[in-house]
């Protein structure tokens, strides 16, 4: 391991262990540790992961009083050990409880009349955002996708129910092994934009690693179908990847069927209002759409903030029920949300 420590370009006074030590301790991700942690993840085919995650949890301990009620069903600490124990085998699980027909079309309804930044296209293949925002269009894409920011999807009732929902909290925190941390909310449209983009709109096969173990909870908004954008998986992919795909970047289908059986290779298809958790460090993208669109909502836990930075967003006002929430498990909420009124 002290090899592979000196690999590092730019490294030069600290190791990334060292880098990792300070964050242990004050909680900051020093200026290169999350490259370095990118790096190190495919150098040890993951481990390096596991290992840090064994040690946030050491520090982190569970919550011993959520109430585990909420949108995925009334959960028991058995069903929440099976939603996890099939998460630790296949890295996904889709729920048997979806959301309502009123809380999507509430949700749709209030998508359509605010504006979103759009994935700009371009030569690069750098994922760049408009400036401005423009309302979404199917018949008239610009894009292949357009995203809300978080004081926007703060503004759906329906949407911030979902952020404050305690059976989420409960599976991820199972999963995590220790007391989550919300770390990414997001919201955003796909359409069919003629091939192009695919890599910046993540509909290549990849990993994300933004963080050192997560879990991300999905909602189909709109009707999935294999035309309309469903989100494909490598099942089991995110325990250890073969080394022909041991690369940081995008792809090719060709690559990852010559790697795995067909049999792990799904297409996660629903209705409008379908529930699913995956562990995104597998392989997985989203599907080009070859017609509709898909309108999709993503809620992410992690075990830390370590890794990516993301400036906090100031809330300025909550519904006294989530304020409570957010003071009792201060530690999953006051990440990426900063509420000045909750003391």
């Amino acid at each position: 391991m002290g090899a592979i420590k000196n690999r590092f370009t730019g490294m030069k006074t600290k190791s990334f262990f060292q880098d990792f030590q300070e964050w242990f301790r004050f909680g900051k991700t020093p200026l290169l540790a999350y490259a370095a942690m990118r790096k190190f993840f495919v150098w040890t085919n993951g481990r390096s992961n596991d290992f840090m995650s064994r040690l946030i949890s050491l520090k982190n301990k569970k919550y011993n009083d959520i109430t585990s009620t909420g949108v995925l069903g009334n959960l028991n600490a058995e069903h929440i050990q099976q939603i996890a124990g099939e998460l630790d085998r296949n890295g996904m699980y889709i729920f048997e409880n979806v959301l309502d027909e009123n809380t999507v079309k509430a949700i749709e309804e209030f998508a359509r009349k605010e504006p979103a930044t759009y994935l700009m296209v371009d030569n690069t293949k750098k994922a760049k955002y408009s400036d401005d925002k423009v309302y979404v269009d199917p018949e008239k894409p610009v894009s292949p996708r357009y995203e809300y920011g978080f004081e926007q999807i703060m503004k759906c009732k329906e949407l911030e129910s979902l952020v404050f929902d305690q059976s989420i909290l409960a599976v991820a925190q199972q999963y995590l092994r220790c007391s989550p941390v919300l770390d990414l909310v997001a919201f955003w449209w796909s359409l069919p934009y003629e091939g192009k983009g695919k890599s910046e709109a993540a509909q290549m096969y990849h990993f994300d690693m933004d963080r050192i173990k997560f879990i991300k909870f999905f909602f189909y908004l709109t009707d999935v179908d294999t035309d309309t954008g469903p989100h494909c998986y490598v099942k089991s992919s995110h325990k250890r990847l073969p080394p022909a795909l041991l690369k940081d970047g995008r792809i090719e289908d060709a690559e990852i069927e010559r790697a795995f059986s067909k049999n792990n290779m799904i297409e996660i298809c629903g209705k409008k209002g379908t529930i699913m958790a995956v562990d995104t460090r597998g392989l997985h993208k989203g599907k080009p759409l070859n017609k509709g669109y898909r309108l999709l909502f993503q809620i992410e836990m992690a075990n830390s903030m370590f890794g990516q930075y993301y400036p906090p967003v100031t809330i300025n006002s909550l519904n006294p029920e989530y304020q409570n929430i957010v003071k009792h498990y201060r530690r999953t909420y006051s990440q990426i949300f900063k509420f000045p009124f909750v003391k």
